[in-house]
């Protein structure tokens, strides 16, 4: 998470906003020494009152969680509190992105959750990920090696067990929950994979899977960070249809989707037996990142939002 902000504030300086960063783990601690829970919390609201009070920025902007009391921020704090949300339906009730949306300025990753609160006379944004495309290139990658027809990176899910083992194929699986499933004998590494080795395990794969997380299988919403990441590496991605796709990759020219995981088969084997071909939709895919996709587009779409 911390290299995805990094890259996000890189997008939010090109677009000409000016930045700064904290770390809500940090700010709840003393003198760099972690607290107990029923202390660390209001050590944590401290903190960012006295930052918030000294450099009065024009936003607060929160990525993925919040923390904080924010009833007790907007008393102190008279600037736009903006929440991004990257779960949509994972994690958080409708009632809760309600109340959320009544004290910030709402943002989120899923179609779905834009809907819903709309319907419901709520107000929120879709704001999808964004890529560095120059940090998820085809040539920047560890001084590793992970050649493979077929890849998937992620947590082993009772689901995505399933998928993958039903789809007959040599699947390269990295996780370190994988090694204790029936599907050991595909675990690469017995250890989870992070920032350039992932980048290598990307770029040197023909296709890389993409399997929504329980329970965004039944909504269909949510494009994560590696729908993006995996085509700006020019590499082929085959995915888990979502309803957001059709707005950001054209099917079949930019990516591969299965709607049914019985589809899934017969995608892998055509995309593994056909390398140029797979190589071809991974250029075209990264064309469309570094044209609509990156962070510096996703700036300036929130900059509309809030103009």
């Amino acid at each position: 998470m911390k290299l995805h902000l990094e890259h996000v504030l890189s997008g939010y300086r090109k677009a000409g906003c000016q930045t700064m960063t904290a770390d809500y783990h940090d700010m709840a601690a003393w003198y760099g020494l972690p607290l107990p829970e029923k202390w660390a919390q209001e050590q944590r609201e401290r903190a960012l009152e006295k930052i918030l009070k000294k450099h009065r920025p024009d936003v607060c902007f929160f990525a993925g969680s919040i923390p904080f009391d924010l009833g007790r921020i907007k008393s102190y704090y008279p600037g736009l509190v903006v929440f991004h949300d990257y779960d949509g339906p994972r994690r958080r009730s409708l009632d809760s992105f309600a109340e959320l949306s009544k004290s910030c300025l709402l943002l989120t990753v899923s179609r779905y959750i834009e809907r819903e609160l709309r319907l419901r006379d709520r107000t929120a944004f879709y704001l999808p990920h964004g890529v560095d495309t120059d940090y998820y290139a085809p040539d920047n990658g560890s001084a590793n090696s992970y050649p493979a027809d077929i890849s998937f990176i992620g947590r082993a899910t009772e689901r995505r067990i399933d998928i993958c083992g039903k789809s007959g194929m040599d699947i390269a699986l990295y996780g370190d929950r994988w090694k204790k499933t029936a599907l050991a004998g595909m675990c690469r590494l017995p250890r989870n994979v992070y920032e350039n080795e992932v980048v290598s395990i990307y770029r040197d794969t023909t296709v890389m899977i993409n399997i929504l997380q329980e329970p965004l299988e039944n909504f269909n919403t949510i494009l994560s960070l590696q729908c993006f990441a995996i085509p700006s590496t020019g590499t082929c991605l085959c995915a888990e249809f979502a309803e957001e796709f059709p707005e950001h990759f054209e099917e079949g020219k930019e990516v591969l989707l299965f709607r049914d995981p019985a589809e899934l088969p017969e995608l892998l084997k055509r995309a593994a037996a056909d390398k140029l071909g797979a190589k071809q939709i991974g250029s075209a895919a990264r064309k469309r990142c570094l044209a609509e996709h990156t962070h510096r587009h996703r700036a300036e779409q929130f900059l509309k939002i809030i103009s």
